[in-house]
């Protein structure tokens, strides 16, 4: 091998350890014990949501966030966006959220609970059940949803 592909050949493999080093120092995993955080980010979110407070939300997304709700996907804010002009209407919307079951997986984490509410205008307000997920990813020092999927449960019949 010449001095000139040799050379070459050491650059080369320098630049493959060195790009692998720095994909896994971009990795971050969350401190141990996280599983409150997770559910502390999830709670902040719906009480965001419940003050109409959409700078609050984007924090505690990720850029790529969407949710499924009511069958639609909502990309962003627009969830967000669709509470506050709901709200705006005179429909409340309570939510409490039980049984927060939170999986923890260095810098992702997926929660799922039942959110025991009710949904409507002043005096005609209707108990309501969701089944709700949520996949979190920790950026910057804290847990973001990236993905949440909201099912509301069928009342009895």
């Amino acid at each position: 091998m010449t001095p000139m592909r040799r050379t070459l050949a050491w650059l080369t493999l320098a630049g493959i350890l060195l790009m692998g080093g720095a994909a896994s120092a971009a990795t971050k995993c969350a401190p141990a014990g996280a599983a409150k955080d997770v559910e502390a980010a999830v709670r902040a979110w719906f009480d965001a949501g419940r003050k109409d407070d959409l700078t609050a939300m984007a924090t505690l997304q990720t850029p790529g966030f969407y949710a499924y709700d009511g069958g639609e996907r909502f990309d962003g804010l627009k969830l967000g966006e669709l509470l506050k002009s709901s709200h705006a209407t005179g429909i409340v919307i309570e939510w409490n959220l039980h049984d927060m079951d939170v999986h923890l997986g260095c810098d992702q984490a997926w929660a799922a609970w039942v959110n025991k509410g009710a949904a409507g205008k002043a005096g005609g307000m209707r108990p309501v059940v969701w089944l709700e997920s949520a996949v979190l990813g920790y950026r910057d020092g804290r847990w973001r949803l990236e993905f949440l999927h909201s099912d509301r449960v069928r009342p009895p019949s």
